[in-house]
């Protein structure tokens, strides 16, 4: 009996640690791991001055707004009505999340010449993930 007794509570522990234990996330992509190559050695090059800084990353958002709306298009072309009108609406929602974060990207840096480039920043991560993420749509 003490056996069976052991058992049943050996099988209720491991039954408790095994819904207990986190299920591994997968990790979100870093929008720093997509960058071209340009961006990166045009950022290297301004050597922290925020003016050329503004012209590397209007340059690499110009390049990953376009590959956006690209894949929006496909993805809006293969779609049945209904679906259409999901994924218009989830666009929507996610610009205007968008502008609401990266509005305020910068406010710790009010006034500074860093303000515009955590906007910048910001903005681009944004569209780099959203990109991303319809990408991987099917």
């Amino acid at each position: 009996m003490a056996a069976r007794f052991a058992s049943a509570w050996q099988s209720a522990a491991i039954a408790i640690l095994v819904v207990a234990t986190p299920t591994p996330l997968i990790a979100a992509p870093n929008p720093d791991d997509h960058f071209s190559k340009t961006f990166s050695a045009c950022m290297d090059a301004a050597g922290g001055s925020t003016l050329p800084m503004h012209d590397c990353m209007a340059a690499e958002y110009a390049d990953w707004d376009k590959a956006l709306n690209a894949v929006y298009q496909t993805r809006m072309a293969s779609r049945d009505p209904v679906a259409k009108t999901q994924l218009r609406d989830e666009e929507r929602a996610w610009l205007k999340r968008t502008k609401a974060k990266c509005e305020h990207a910068g406010d710790d840096n009010a006034g500074g010449s860093l303000q515009g480039i955590e906007i910048q920043s910001c903005y681009l991560d944004e569209t780099i993930l959203r990109t991303l993420d319809l990408r991987g749509r099917h």
